[in-house]
């Protein structure tokens, strides 16, 4: 309910509270808490509730009720990225990402994914905002029946992926994922807040387009859906505000008729009384500077030169010293016609040099955020090459490690069947010995054999030099993670590794076959393995671990 209506999930909430004070069940109140917590993230008065989110969040981790606990630190994250704290909101996204996503259901990561897909937003990062609504996308399709919560929060993603394309451009890939956001708003469940949005991304596009008649059209859909909703005035005042930027951009479309000029205007000033009304005491905020601006336009608009200027000197400081880079150069540039009309009209050569100042100023912050842009898609370009470099020396090196382990194996297959040669032969001799002179023709035959069949000395170290080229990762990656094994230890777990039995390493290295089986025992005592754990198993995943297999 929260998400289709969240005045009346307050309400039932409410309700609830009153009938069953005072809670008793620890686990129930805790649940009532988080419901009051992401019903205040959502109306943006999280930080007035009298609840303890970090004593709410241990209490969910110490009973491993992971999704719950993530759910109030990311609600969290949307009150710090709601009131424009970027920086705080991230940190907590990340320590989700850190701590709870691998224990988390589908739906709550769907959650996380929206709260990271708005950090590349925020930054500006297109593409890795539509890789992530991608993401979000495949795993909301793949948690079958879709509900209420799905249909709400699926359109989110779509409107999304759509900016994506239209960051770059591509507005008719753009437009699909729109259309579907659409057909989703008119299902039954889906909440004001999500019929805004997708609204507003309509009129976006169209902006883009610079369709001024057709952005225009759909913020006065949005209005029609938010006028009388007590709950949405905040969206209601901004789009008051964006409608009145659109119409002066209509204005100026040189193919108007007179009328058509008469009702944007009377539309303009119904917008900005109607916005007056809800504006917010602070005259530094975002809605009021916007507010100023939107004046400023509609003064330029109606040549009120001097009133235009005002209002543009208040709010150009605040949003010079807010930093926010597009409402500054939509400022310098408005300054510039105001600047220069006014000049023309009353032939003074200061506000002609004004004109000139502010346009001077657009021009600096345009080649500034030229380069920076440029600087950026450099810097992503390096990155992506550092990558494919890494994957293409990992693939190198998997290759690598396969041809030395196939080497080993055969060079220890053939080394195995020498080893069973000769204990066939010590059989045959044995026999022969019972047989005295009668076998002696045999016996020089055998032993023209094994002097055939003997292992060198040269064989015995080009097998030990194989293992030690095919197994370096894994003799430190034994080390590291075992460092009570002495190095002649870690050195036999490459022995041990071929998978060859302690008789046959007795007949191939030397020492006893009880050496070998005593060593066996010493190095998985060190592991802390138990008997039934296989040695060789165990050294095969860590020198595939090692290998990034």
């Amino acid at each position: 309910m929260i998400h289709q209506d969240t005045h009346q999930a307050a309400m039932t909430l409410e309700k609830f509270k009153t009938r069953h004070q005072p809670i008793r069940l620890q686990q129930v109140k805790a649940t009532a808490d988080l419901l009051t917590l992401l019903i205040a993230s959502i109306r943006n008065d999280f930080d007035k509730q009298a609840i303890d989110h970090r004593a709410l969040t241990d209490y969910f981790l110490q009973e491993e009720k992971y999704d719950e606990a993530a759910q109030v630190m990311l609600a969290r994250a949307r009150h710090f990225f709601t009131n424009g704290n970027l920086s705080g909101g991230e940190e907590i996204v990340q320590q989700v990402r850190d701590q709870l996503l691998d224990r988390v259901s589908p739906r709550v990561q769907v959650v996380y994914l929206t709260r990271l897909a708005f950090i590349h937003g925020k930054k500006n990062q297109y593409e890795e905002k539509m890789a992530v609504s991608l993401q979000a996308l495949d795993k909301l399709k793949a948690m079958g029946e879709p509900d209420m919560w799905h249909r709400n929060i699926i359109t989110v993603f779509y409107t999304q992926i759509a900016f994506g394309y239209m960051a770059n451009a591509d507005f008719e890939r753009a437009l699909p994922y729109l259309q579907q956001s659409l057909a989703i708003t008119e299902l039954p469940g889906v909440s004001t807040y999500n019929r805004f949005n997708v609204y507003s991304y309509f009129a976006v596009y169209y902006e883009e387009l610079k369709d001024y008649r057709q952005s225009t059209a759909w913020y006065e859909k949005v209005i029609s859906l938010l006028k009388g909703d007590a709950l949405h005035q905040a969206y209601l005042l901004q789009t008051y505000l964006q409608v009145t930027v659109h119409y002066h951009l209509l204005y100026r479309d040189p193919s108007l008729k007179a009328k058509e000029r008469q009702e944007i205007e009377q539309r303009q000033k119904s917008h900005i009384r109607a916005a007056s009304a809800l504006l917010p005491q602070d005259e530094t905020s975002g809605p009021y500077l916007l507010f100023q601006y939107a004046s400023a336009m509609f003064a330029y608009q109606n040549k009120s030169y001097a009133r235009a200027a005002a209002l543009l000197g208040r709010c150009l400081p605040q949003y010079i010293r807010m930093k926010h880079d597009l409402s500054v150069r939509n400022c310098y540039r408005l300054s510039h016609e105001v600047y220069y009309a006014w000049g023309k009209t009353t032939s003074d050569p200061k506000k002609l040099l004004k004109a000139y100042e502010m346009q001077q100023k657009e021009g600096e912050m345009i080649e500034a955020q030229s380069q920076q842009s440029h600087l950026q898609k450099m810097e992503a370009a390096q990155v992506r090459h550092a990558l494919q470099q890494e994957e293409l020396t990992r693939k190198l090196l998997q290759q690598q490690v396969e041809a030395v382990n196939k080497e080993i194996q055969l060079t220890t297959i053939s080394l195995q069947e020498k080893i069973k040669l000769l204990d066939e032969l010590k059989d045959f001799l044995e026999a022969l010995k019972k047989q005295g002179s009668a076998g002696q023709h045999t016996l020089r035959t055998i032993i023209q054999k094994i002097g055939a069949t003997r292992i060198t000395e040269q064989e015995k170290a080009m097998l030990q030099q194989k293992m030690d080229e095919g197994n370096h990762t894994l003799f430190k990656l034994v080390a590291d993670a075992y460092p009570a094994l002495t190095p002649r230890e870690v050195h036999a777990c490459g022995l041990i590794k071929t998978g060859l039995s302690d008789k046959e390493l007795s007949r191939l290295f030397g020492s006893g076959e009880r050496g070998y089986e005593q060593l066996r025992h010493r190095i998985k005592k060190k592991m802390e393995l138990s008997r039934k754990d296989n040695l060789v198993k165990h050294l095969m995943e860590l020198s595939m671990k090692g290998s990034g297999l």
